[in-house]
Order: C-alpha cells, then sequence, then structure tokens
C-alpha cells in the first residue's frame, strides 16, 4: 500500500482549524478550573535527558507533564503530575507506577462522554479529551501557525502543543524543562533515538521567546538556542 506523503496546512487550512479557538480555550479554562489547576505557575516537563529542576519552585506550582515525563519526575524526587498529557495509544505499562492525577488526553475524534466531560466542568471530570485538531488549533491560536515546511515534520511537537496550551488558558508563569533541541534519547529510557520535530520546535519556541514573557525556562541550553528567558536562580551555560 502507498503511503499518502504528508504536507503542511497551507494558511487558509490553518485559519479554519484555528476558527474556534477562543471558544474551545474557554472550555478547556472552565475544566481546569474545576480541577484547580489555574491561576498557579505551570512546571511543564518533558522527558529529555537530565533535566534542570528548579529550587525551589515557585509557590503552588502544579506539576505537568508531556506524556511519560513522570518517570523522569519521579527520578529527581518530584511530585506526581497534577496534569499528564498522554495519547489514545498510550498503554498501561507506559504510565505503571505514576499517579495520574488528571489527564489531558489527545484522540482523533470526541465521542458524546468526552464532550461532557469536557464542557460540564462541575463534574470534576479526572479526564479531558483534546482531538488532534484542537491541539492544532491551539498552536495556530497562539503561535499563528504550525511551522509547516520548516523541517520533516507538518506541526511541532506535543511538547510545544502543552506550551501553547497553557498560554491559551491563561496560565500566569509557565516553566519549561525537560525540553531539548540538543540532545536525543528520554530520561526514562537512555537508547539514542532521533528526537522528531527539531526545526518546527526551534521556530515555534523563538514566537514563543518574543510574543510570551510568562514562559520561561531552567535549560540553558534551550534558553540560549530559543531566547526563552532563563528562570531566575536557574544556572546559565
Amino acid at each position: 500500500m502507498t503511503e499518502i506523503a504528508r504536507r503542511p496546512f497551507d494558511g487558509a487550512e490553518e485559519q479554519a482549524i484555528a476558527k474556534d479557538f477562543a471558544a474551545l480555550s474557554a472550555r478547556h479554562t472552565a475544566w481546569l478550573e474545576g480541577r484547580g489547576l489555574t491561576n498557579r505557575p505551570w512546571f511543564i516537563l518533558g522527558s529529555a535527558p537530565d533535566p534542570h529542576v528548579p529550587e525551589p519552585f515557585p509557590a503552588r506550582t502544579a506539576h505537568i507533564h508531556v506524556k511519560y515525563a513522570g518517570h523522569a519526575a519521579r527520578q529527581h524526587g518530584l511530585p506526581p503530575g497534577d496534569l499528564t498529557f498522554l495519547l489514545t495509544k498510550t498503554k498501561p505499562e507506559d504510565v505503571a507506577g505514576l499517579e495520574l492525577r488528571a489527564v489531558l488526553r489527545l484522540c482523533k475524534r470526541h465521542s458524546p462522554l468526552t464532550r461532557i466531560r469536557r464542557d460540564l466542568p462541575f463534574l470534576r471530570a479526572k479526564e479531558c479529551a483534546l482531538t488532534d485538531r484542537e491541539r492544532d488549533a491551539f498552536i495556530i491560536g497562539t503561535l499563528g501557525t504550525l511551522f509547516g515546511g520548516s523541517g520533516d515534520e507538518i506541526r511541532p511537537s506535543n511538547g510545544i502543543a502543552l506550551i501553547a496550551y497553557a498560554i491559551a488558558v491563561g496560565i500566569p508563569q509557565i516553566i519549561v524543562a525537560g525540553i531539548s533541541l540538543e540532545s536525543d534519547g528520554y530520561a526514562y529510557d537512555r537508547s539514542a533515538r532521533t528526537r522528531r520535530h527539531l526545526a518546527e520546535d526551534r521556530a515555534a519556541l523563538a514566537v514563543v521567546a518574543a510574543r510570551y514573557p510568562q514562559v520561561m525556562t531552567t535549560e540553558p541550553g534551550l534558553s540560549r538556542i530559543t531566547g526563552i528567558p532563563l528562570l531566575p536562580g536557574a544556572t546559565a551555560g
């Protein structure tokens, strides 16, 4: 079977994807409020090797994990994730031993149940679904484009999508760690797997640096490459 070549979305397609961005952001803000996750700093932890952990954390920091970064958090003695971004294809063994307090789950499409969980925040649902198209809407709505054509992918990584999500729902301070444009492999798996989305992530994070001063990083290399400010107290390198 011949694989259909992927291509970047054009500008008109991107604007169509993002047309419901404001309403989408409001729905997710309400769900997060029901979980007590708004009006707090977010520490977004990815799975790049050797993340730089702030000492101390800002007061009331919510710990946000990209996919399986909870394993890296445990290695550093950090608390369980207050919110974990997972995929539909995530297997139980991928998150074995992790406490998942709340889950933002990427999926292909909504079911009636996932819409209810998202749109009725008083239910305090533990899990909220985010479709692929909605993920793209958060990136376009905050950063203006998906950066397709910057490299071999048609969008940035899910780590950047989660940063865009945090910006969209009004998180006042966003601290990024465990995201690298220089190293391969993962904190919980040191096999040297090539990291994808590098060009797209670099372009996206440069826009983050230019537009959103509430986003900071503890990673000296990431700050140097993208211009995102280094969190005060973090060690430059």
